[in-house]
């Protein structure tokens, strides 16, 4: 089969090392028809044809997809001047205040319970607004976090997913470098390889393959991967999803570092002995634990859509000593994980998986989930031609993984073939096929049964995901840009007829381009996102409106950054934390009863009670050197219904309860609020007396 690629017997794909030299981005310059030999090899290898064209490409690319990501971000001023009027949002308005507040220190303890949150998202923003101090400029805490959100998905995300697709992209251009090398170090004792080497200076390198190809990819691969709503912009308009969405940006990079790691694994009885230092394996796994730390530290549930990507390619290029070690550590990681959920969140339905999420039903069809899924959430005809585009990619690389032959033009044998196609074999490309496409059946999987199925088998499917498919949507950007490349790499590969390679480059960027205009879904993301940062009061029980913003700056210009203020974080009073600062017992619509929040479900029950020495007993000692508040504002809002154990704050809506506690001097009403208009019957401000 080597003979019928036209592959040298000594140089096969799946045991080739490839070492950590990013130049190898770097075009191949042509050889010049040189009278030595070796001068030849080396042009291959050193001298290569638009040496920076590539690097050019990529930096133009990712600029371009933040000059998009930039130009959605939705304007005025209120993006920049109110926080995001969202469920999770004042929990990251908090977590920032809270490490601007206390330190770096305070990073390891996030939640108002002191438990653990992912907190790279928030070091980032924290740190943005103390480097801006340094030089004499003030940014608010909604500024910073919009920076960092466009940072991650305007910069990172693009970047990491373009360095993804460069794996396939720009394979051959690795290999040419490796070549190179290998004709210089060869040159001095070799007594074949004036043969040799007159034979390679008969061919120049792939243009189309080398050059053109790699170059056009590395300028739309970051805009295809920010065409779809599903990933950057959704998450920002659900959740927020910010500290998942950024994990979700770094992981293109872990991704990549772990398939790299294969390769250096697969090539080691064929790489020279070296200092560990030099050694490919030694740093592709150390880059592969600081860049997994990074996506972990970001959020560590990020390692299960890693895992669902890598795995595929696990079981395909590791011996199996190595595949079954990585299986007993992953069983390892899942046992701790079990008794960390055991330990921290009780419940009786732990061994009974048909019980699990039991509050919750499908958001869609399997047919919609479907279609979103091969859409990549793109509307209308963009829609279907991605689709087209998908399923065409799909196609492909299944015929790539059972019968690859049928993807090439002509055989790969004579004097058409190039010099830079050695680098690959059958056996390497079927590798890759099979595995891209278990990776695209496993990320629709979990779609459609975060999405649509009830039962054990989906509740243990999408579990790590928390079930709905908010975090499964990020997901199919990946899946699929990853799949679309991979599928017009292989053209590129197999094939030696320029025009398949073209076709595949002119679909490719225009499912780029085009979205980037049609895509009426993430436009529409663009205005409730920057409708959920507007203050008004056309819907005055909703979670932040104009007259609730007045009634939170009066409490705090009234009680202090000191005093505990109690109230329903889901009537909108946890923005007291997020805008003023104010200490609210609640400033999370969940704060947790674990670790050191029993006081939250205390003060809950002891309000509910109706005993005044009860209420007073829970609620005085909170604050020991200022007085403790209570706030009415009104019902839940009902953007927030979905929180499942809302009915825990339902003590604090009781009028006649509050009446009595007012009557018998446990609460007095320090401000009226009701004056703002009929929405606001029993609104005020009260303050328990603890007798300071």
């Amino acid at each position: 089969m080597k003979v019928e690629m036209g592959v040298n017997s000594e140089q096969t794909a799946d045991n080739q090392f490839e070492e950590l030299d990013l130049s190898a981005l770097g075009a191949p310059k042509g050889n010049r028809q040189a009278d030595g030999a070796g001068d030849a090899n080396t042009d291959v290898g050193e001298k290569r044809p638009g040496r920076l064209a590539v690097p050019i490409c990529m930096v133009l690319g990712v600029l371009t997809a933040c000059m998009v990501v930039v130009a959605w971000f939705p304007k005025g001023s209120a993006a920049w001047n109110y926080p995001l009027h969202e469920i999770d949002a004042p929990a990251h308005y908090y977590f920032i205040r809270k490490i601007f507040d206390q330190g770096i220190g305070a990073a390891t303890h996030l939640w108002p319970n002191d438990a653990f949150y992912p907190p790279m998202f928030h070091l980032l923003a924290a740190g943005l607004i103390k480097l801006a101090a340094v030089f004499g400029a003030t940014i608010n805490v909604y500024t910073a976090l919009n920076v960092v959100w466009i940072m991650g998905a305007g910069l990172i995300w693009p970047a990491g997913m373009q360095l993804l697709a460069s794996y396939w992209t720009c394979r051959s251009r690795r290999y040419l470098k490796r070549t190179g090398r290998a004709g210089d170090a060869d040159h001095a004792g070799n007594a074949d390889c004036e043969r040799n080497h007159a034979r390679k200076a008969e061919q120049q390198p792939n243009t189309m393959r080398n050059v053109i190809f790699p170059c056009i990819m590395a300028f739309a691969v970051p805009l295809l991967s920010i065409a779809s709503s599903c990933y950057p912009f959704q998450s920002l308009a659900t959740g927020p999803l910010l500290a998942y969405g950024l994990a979700t940006a770094i992981l293109p990079f872990w991704i990549y570092a772990t398939l790299r790691f294969f390769d250096a694994i697969a090539g080691r009885h064929n790489t020279p002995k070296q200092h560990w230092s030099h050694n490919g394996i030694a740093r592709w796994l150390i880059t592969t634990l600081i860049v997994g730390i990074l996506c972990l530290i970001a959020h560590p549930r990020i390692a299960f859509t890693w895992l669902l990507f890598i795995v595929p390619f696990l079981l395909l290029r590791l011996p199996w000593k190595l595949i079954l070690g990585a299986f007993l550590s992953v069983l390892a990681a899942g046992v701790a994980f079990f008794f960390y959920m055991v330990s921290h969140y009780q419940s009786t339905r732990y061994f009974n998986p048909a019980d699990w999420f039991h509050t919750y039903t499908p958001s869609r069809s399997v047919p919609d989930a479907l279609r979103i899924f091969i859409t990549d959430q793109l509307p209308g005809a963009t829609g279907i031609f991605a689709a087209v585009v998908v399923i065409a990619a799909f196609i492909i690389t299944l015929l790539v993984a059972i019968v690859p032959r049928v993807v090439r033009a002509k055989p790969l044998t004579g004097k058409h073939l190039r010099a830079d196609y050695s680098y690959a074999t059958y056996k390497q490309l079927r590798k890759d096929a099979i595995s891209m496409a278990m990776m695209v059946l496993l990320f629709g999987l979990v779609l459609v049964c975060s999405a649509s199925l009830t039962g054990w088998f989906p509740n243990i499917v999408a579990a790590v995901w928390y079930r709905t498919e908010v975090r499964p949507l990020t997901m199919i950007p990946l899946a699929l840009v990853t799949l679309i490349v991979f599928a017009a790499s292989a053209i590129n590969e197999l094939s030696a007829r320029h025009a398949d390679a073209i076709i595949a480059l002119v679909l490719v960027v225009a499912l780029a381009v085009v979205p980037q205009f049609t895509n009426v879904t993430r436009t529409q993301v663009a205005d409730a996102v920057y409708a959920n940062m507007q203050l008004t009061d056309e819907q005055p029980v909703e979670q932040l409106t104009q007259s609730k913003y007045e009634i939170l700056e009066d409490v705090a210009r009234e009680v202090g950054n000191k005093a505990v203020v109690v109230s329903d974080p889901l009537n909108g009073s946890m923005y007291g934390m997020s805008i003023f600062g104010t200490n609210m017992l609640y400033p999370i619509y969940n704060p947790a009863a674990e670790k050191n929040g029993a006081i939250f479900g205390a003060v809950e029950r002891a309000f509910d009670s109706g005993d005044a020495q009860s209420v007073l007993g829970t609620v005085c000692p909170i604050g020991t050197d200022a007085p403790e508040y209570f706030l009415a504002m009104g019902e839940q809002a009902p953007s927030l219904q979905m929180f499942t154990f809302k009915e825990q704050y339902d003590p604090f809506h009781k009028e006649d309860l509050i009446a009595k506690y007012v009557k018998d001097g446990t609460l007095k009403k320090v401000r009226d609020y009701s004056n703002k208009g009929d929405f606001a019957k029993g609104w005020a401000l009260y303050r328990f007396e603890c007798g300071n």
